[in-house]
């Protein structure tokens, strides 16, 4: 027998770990558990079963104009590197953040992706990653650790993390690129120009 929200509870339960302290998020940090109503993707996708890839990590709202803007160029970013044949070793994660999975599905069926998506309608995933801006999107290296953080999207954002996703699947053989440690840090996007 299924009741009603039983989904919703175990995506709930399934997502929950400690609370992480915003000031706890960052390059070198272990990526905290994301999951969420599954709207796009198999059912049960989340951050832990997608480790042992190049994983991009992308919260998002329907009503976020940035985001709007940034979600095509996650696509074509995945499009990218499935045709450079590194597909089973890169995915991508949308986390959205309506409060209604309705809203959510609306705004995916005028814009379409082929990564999985889920809805954390109850903010646990947003506030386990010390998300504060949208959209936020965390590079999450083979290990399960993030390497790159951006808050907001502008016109460096597409050609950046491009280049820091195709510098960890090329390094097949370490979890870590070639840059010192202290290279890989957290950023904001540069604002647009109005």
């Amino acid at each position: 027998m299924r009741f009603p929200g039983a989904a919703l509870l175990a995506a709930v339960l399934a997502s929950w770990t400690a609370p992480a302290a915003a000031d706890s998020i960052g390059p070198g940090v272990r990526a905290p558990e994301a999951a969420g109503i599954v709207i796009n993707g198999p059912e049960g996708t989340r951050v832990s079963t997608l480790l042992g890839r190049v994983l991009v990590v992308e919260f998002w709202a329907s009503w976020c104009g940035p985001c709007i803007e940034s979600i095509p160029r996650l696509q074509a970013l995945r499009h990218e590197v499935h045709k450079s044949g590194f597909g089973a070793d890169f995915e991508i994660l949308g986390v959205g953040l309506d409060k209604r999975v309705e809203d959510a599905r609306r705004f995916l069926s005028v814009r379409p992706v082929s990564y999985p998506v889920v809805v954390d309608t109850l903010g646990i995933a947003s506030a386990n990653y010390g998300v504060w801006r949208l959209p936020a999107t965390f590079l999450v290296d083979r290990s399960g650790e993030i390497r790159q953080i951006y808050h907001g999207y502008g016109p460096g954002f597409g050609e950046d993390l491009r280049q820091r996703v195709f510098e960890l699947l090329r390094d097949r053989h370490s979890p870590t690129d070639s840059r010192p440690p202290d290279a890989a840090v957290s950023m904001q996007a540069p604002r647009p120009d109005p």
